[in-house]
């Protein structure tokens, strides 16, 4: 603890327990181990880090320009795909409703469509 800036120690001691686990993991530990380990052990394994020159502040995952276009030109393919099927969908309820509204159309124009065996006996009935 004699390497660290005071800001440094005063981090290691004011952290939770919870805290230095969820650090000690991120930086790679296995998960049983930090589960086993006391506040104490947690404190020395997070002071090493430090000491070794380590700042959470500054740890940034490095980010690889080839795989990043790659993601984004995925993404979008993605979203072009998604903005494809969704006017599809939005197409076929256009035609659908079409459809519908032509048959209703020609329903009324022959007489209501089908007819039931009573109304039929009924329009004979009157004849």
């Amino acid at each position: 603890m004699e390497s660290l800036t005071p800001v440094q120690k005063t981090s290691v001691t004011t952290f939770s327990t919870e805290r230095l686990r969820l650090i000690l993991l991120k930086r790679g530990y296995a998960e049983e181990i930090v589960l086993g380990w006391s506040r104490e052990q947690l404190m020395s394994k997070y002071e090493n880090l430090l000491a070794q020159g380590w700042d959470p502040a500054v740890v940034a995952r490095p980010v690889d320009p080839k795989l990043e276009k790659i993601r984004l030109a995925y993404e979008k393919e993605m979203k072009e795909m998604e903005l494809e099927l969704e006017a599809k969908k939005c197409g076929q309820g256009e035609r659908k409703r079409a459809e519908r509204e032509r048959n209703g159309v020609e329903r009324e124009r022959t007489g209501g469509g089908k007819r039931t065996e009573g109304a039929e006996r009924e329009r004979k009935g009157a004849a």
